[in-house]
Parts: structure tokens; sequence; C-alpha cells
């Protein structure tokens, strides 16, 4: 049994003033046994494929991987070119005979040229292989699905959880599967219904209400006779395209009648609660407040407005100006990015002192520069290896970074990590890696919405979602929608729905 394996993942902020280039994909872009090397003994995607290909006994034949932090649309340029090399090296391999394809995409992709990425890459493996070759596509639980997709796939496996600290044991289940359907003659047969919802991306945490108990009656229905798979993906809600909503599939064995009753089981569930899915953040300064009065901390600070991993730039500013002006201590913000900061801090050198215009380079949604006297802490490559609960073992390069120590109101400190790539908080080691220990600060400002919350739980004594103003903010009604098909919750909160709309 030789299956092929590859990827292609960009999760795409369609309000994002800044396009994702092919260059943008360099960095994350591994062929053929690289993408062993890349992954081999790592808790991702690829990690579980691998790992399955040895307890089930079947080979893995490596093609081509690539992705890249969110950002704008997908150039026209960029997509033809790595789907292009995707293709390729799945002709290639089937070549020597191919029996299936376990595709790690995400599900949120837009390009110049097709607002449903995914079934773009699809559409081109499938007129190579064909229409009956069985390809399991391991997708993120923000992914924007749409029917065509679904079709085009043979079974669509979903993460779990938020934060995705299940990659792995999804890529493990796609293999298993994989094993049932060519060895033990499984008929996958899949229903997807899209609930129109817009999902505030903070009420999506799968470990507390209101996803918790949804997630408890889809793992039920999971274990029921004849269900191969139950996939929910409440969706990304900053892609201003028409099929953005919450979407559900169920797969079963031949029973195309069964996966459509759990799939409008589980839509009738959500839509009832949809209420519970719109999130309310605290107010900057009252957020600050609280933070400084508490006893004791970590107080996890998160940046919700301004998460690299939902398309923004990380550069925002009103979270570090309240900062700074209420006089907050011991306090870091992790991580800004700003490379001309970095650059000038690298030719100072450590104990430096710089004035300098930080931040809020890029668009006007995200706060303005400030302007600062800055001492130079440390500077460093940026490189780290995740040692927590989420893409454990996987390296991160943030490229050259520098700690800034900037001097507050009323003696206040604040630290900053000055980055040169963006890339969200998702584990200490992003800290510890800059000489920073985290659990001795009494603040810490995450650029995060949700995946900070795998790593940083466990040392928080509290932790403050704040609205922040910015491109991942929740309150939707801030963002000028123009192709989402209407009427939607919340924005069209007096509408009314049924699985059978």
């Amino acid at each position: 049994m030789r299956i092929a394996v590859g990827g292609l993942l960009h999760e795409t902020n369609t309000f994002s003033v800044v396009p994702t280039t092919l260059a943008d994909f360099t960095r994350g872009s591994a062929e053929g046994t690289e993408i062993i090397q890349k992954f081999k003994g790592t808790k991702s995607a690829i990690g579980g494929y691998l790992d399955a290909a040895r307890d089930f006994n079947f080979e893995i034949v490596p093609t081509f991987y690539s992705h890249t932090q969110p950002a704008g649309l997908v150039t026209g340029e960029a997509i033809k070119a790595l789907t292009t090399q995707l293709v390729s090296g799945i002709r290639a391999a089937k070549q020597g005979g191919l029996d299936g394809i376990l595709l790690d995409l995400h599900g949120a992709m837009v390009t110049e040229i097709d607002d449903d990425g995914e079934s773009y890459i699809l559409r081109a493996i499938r007129q190579v292989v064909g229409p009956d070759l069985p390809i399991i596509v391991e997708l993120d639980l923000h992914g924007n699905i749409t029917p065509q997709m679904v079709r085009l796939a043979t079974v669509c496996v979903a993460y779990d959880e938020y934060p995705h600290v299940d990659t792995y044991e999804r890529g493990y289940e796609s293999g298993l599967l994989m094993t049932q359907i060519v060895r033990g003659g499984a008929k996958p047969t899949a229903a997807i219904i899209n609930v129109p919802l817009l999902a505030g991306i903070q009420r999506e945490y799968t470990y507390a209400e209101p996803m918790l108990s949804f997630k408890h009656l889809a793992h039920d229905i999971e274990n029921e006779r004849g269900v191969l798979n139950v996939s929910y993906l409440p969706g990304f809600c900053f892609s201003d395209i028409p099929h953005t909503s919450f979407s559900i599939i169920v797969t079963t064995d031949n029973n195309p009648q069964q996966a459509q009753n759990a799939a409008r089981q589980l839509a009738d569930y959500l839509w009832q609660h949809r209420a519970d899915f719109v999130a309310k953040p605290l107010p900057v300064d009252e957020a600050v407040q609280q933070a400084m009065q508490a006893e004791a901390g970590p107080i996890i600070l998160a940046d919700i407005g301004d998460n690299p991993g939902g398309g923004t730039p990380a550069d925002g500013t009103v979270l570090l100006e309240a900062l700074l002006r209420l006089g907050a201590k011991n306090a870091v913000v992790v991580p800004l990015n700003d490379p001309e900061t970095v650059q000038t801090a690298v030719k100072a050198g450590v104990g430096a002192t710089i004035n300098l215009k930080l931040g809020g380079k890029t668009d006007g949604f995200h706060g303005a520069p400030l302007d600062v006297t800055a001492k130079v802490v440390n500077l460093t490559d940026g490189k780290f290896v995740n040692t927590g609960p989420m893409g454990t073992g996987v390296e991160f390069d943030i490229g050259p970074t520098a700690v800034l120590e900037l001097q507050g109101q009323h003696g206040g400190t604040v630290q900053v990590i000055t980055s040169t790539y963006r890339t969200q908080p998702r584990d200490l080691a992003m800290l510890r890696s800059q000489g920073i220990e985290p659990t001795a600060q009494h603040i810490i400002v995450v650029k995060s919405s949700v995946h900070y919350r795998a790593a940083f739980t466990p040392i928080a004594a509290r932790i403050i979602e704040v609205d922040t103003p910015g491109l991942s903010s929740p309150n939707l009604d801030r963002l000028k929608f123009h192709n989402l098909k209407r009427p939607i919750y919340p924005l069209d909160p007096d509408m009314t729905w049924t699985p059978d709309h």
C-alpha cells in the first residue's frame, strides 16, 4: 500500500491589505524526503501520517508541502505555482503505483483566482489521479468548507480541538481511515451542513462552553456504529466570501442517510445555542487596570484584535500604549512584529538606548506608531523549538529578534519581544528563548486569540480577553462585509433558520 503525502496551507484574512505572495511560502516549504526529515517525531499532522504508516505498515511517498502565516489574499501566481509543484509530486508518485493520498490543507485559503482555495487544489489533483483514488484531507478547525470540497475529497478530518493540540492525532486517524478504505473496503459517504453562524473566535475554545458540550455530542455520534468521522468547523469569520460559515461534516460507511441525519442533529443543537458564540471582551483600560491590581501573576492579557494567527500584522500598539500610560510594572508584550526596529536594535547592540517609532507601520487598524525610548536588553536569532502541548518538537523561527525595555508612567516597565517575522505566541519557549521567564512576569500580553491557552493556561493566575481594535476583533460589526452570504447570525440577529433550510 503506497500513500502519497503532501500539504498546502494558508488561512486568509480577506480584510488584510498585505497580499500573500509566493515568496512568503519559501520558509515553510519542503519537498520529497525533506518532509519526512522536517516532521518525523513531531506532534504535527505529517508526524501523525508518518507514525500511522509505521504502525499500519504502509509506504509513505512524500511529495510537496508548504505553508505560511495567515495574511491577505494568496496571489494568483502563488496558488498556481504551489499547486503545480504539489501536483507534480503526486504525478511522480503515481508512476510507482498509488493507493491513496493523505493531504494536509487548511480550509480557509482564499486566492485571487478562486475564493475556495482548497477546491482549486483538489480539482487539480483529481485531474491527475482520477475521481476514485482515496484522498483524505486533514483540515484546520477554522476552515470555511464548501460542499464541492467535500465531494472532491474522500474523507475530511478536521481538528477536534482549539487550541489545535490534536493535529498529530487527526493525522494518525487519517492514516487509520486510509487503511480501512484501501484494505478494509470501507465506502465513505459524507454529508455537509453549512450553518449560517459567524462564531466569535474566542467562543470556539473547545475546553469550555459553548464548544465543550457540542464537542461531546459530536464524539458521541462519532462512536455510533457505521460512522467513520464527525468533523465540525466553526470557520474563519475574517474571510469575506460567500461560504464563510460553521460547517458540520459527517462521514459514514456507505450510509448517506445516517450521515445526513447525524449532521442535521448537530446543526440543530448548534443553532439552538447560537447566541453563546458571541464574544464579549473587556475594554483596553479596564483590562490593564484589573491586571495591575491583581495580587499575583502572571495575568495574561490576550490582544485578540491583533492576532497574527488570524492574519493581522502583529504590530498593534493600543494595548502597549495603555500599559505604558497606566504605569504597568513587570509586564512583557509577545511578540510585536517590527523588522525595522529590530534592525535598529541590532545595529545599536545590547545595552544601547535607542529612540524609536515602534509598531503601527502596516495599516491604520491596529494603532499608530509609538514614539519611545528603549533599552536593548537582548538580541537573538529568533529560533526555538516548541516544548508545550501544541506542535511539540516543531521548530519555529521568528527571525532576528530584539527584547526592548520601555519606561512607562509612574515607574512602570514593559519589555517588548520585537520580531522580524509574524507568528502568535503558542509556546512558552518563545519567551524563554529570549531570556524571559514567563512565570516571573506579572503581566504577559499575548497577540493571540486562543492558541496561547494551550501553554499559558497552566501558568496563568488569570486570563483576560481584551477588546483591542484590529482585523481579528470578534466585534464583527466593525468590519464591512460585501461578499458574505446573508442573512447570517449575529450580523442578522432576527433571522430564522433550520437544518433543512
